[in-house]
C-alpha cells in the first residue's frame, strides 16, 4: 500500500513541475492609448512597441529556466500580443471617444 501511494505521489510530482514552477496569478496590465497617438504610422509603431514591452514583462515565467522558460515565454508572448493588438484594432474601429484601453493579460 505504501509503495503504491509513493509511486502515485512520485508520478503526480513528475507530471506537474511546470504548473508548480509558473506563477499561478499572472499579472495583468492596462495600456491607455489616446486616439491621437494613432493618427500616423509612427504613432501606431510607438503604441505597438509599448504593447510589446508590457507583453514581454507580463509573460515572464518566474521560477523557470532554460528551454522550458523560453518555450513558455514565447507561447505566452505570441498569444498575449495577438490578443492585445486585436483589442486595439477592434476598439480603434469602433471608437466613439478619443481613447481606448488595452488590457494585457498573459495567456
Amino acid at each position: 500500500m505504501l509503495t503504491s501511494t509513493l509511486a502515485a505521489l512520485a508520478t503526480s510530482l513528475a507530471l506537474t513541475p511546470l504548473a508548480v514552477a509558473v506563477d499561478t496569478a499572472p499579472q495583468t496590465q492596462t495600456i491607455h492609448v489616446h486616439m491621437d497617438d494613432l493618427d500616423s504610422q509612427a504613432g501606431w509603431d510607438a503604441v505597438e512597441d509599448r504593447i510589446r514591452t508590457v507583453t514581454d514583462r507580463v509573460c515572464r515565467p518566474h521560477g523557470l529556466r532554460g528551454l522550458v522558460a523560453q518555450r513558455v515565454r514565447q507561447e505566452c508572448f505570441n498569444a498575449t500580443f495577438a490578443d492585445a493588438m486585436g483589442q486595439l484594432n477592434r476598439q480603434y474601429a469602433q471608437a466613439n471617444s478619443r481613447s481606448v484601453a488595452v488590457v494585457i493579460n498573459p495567456h
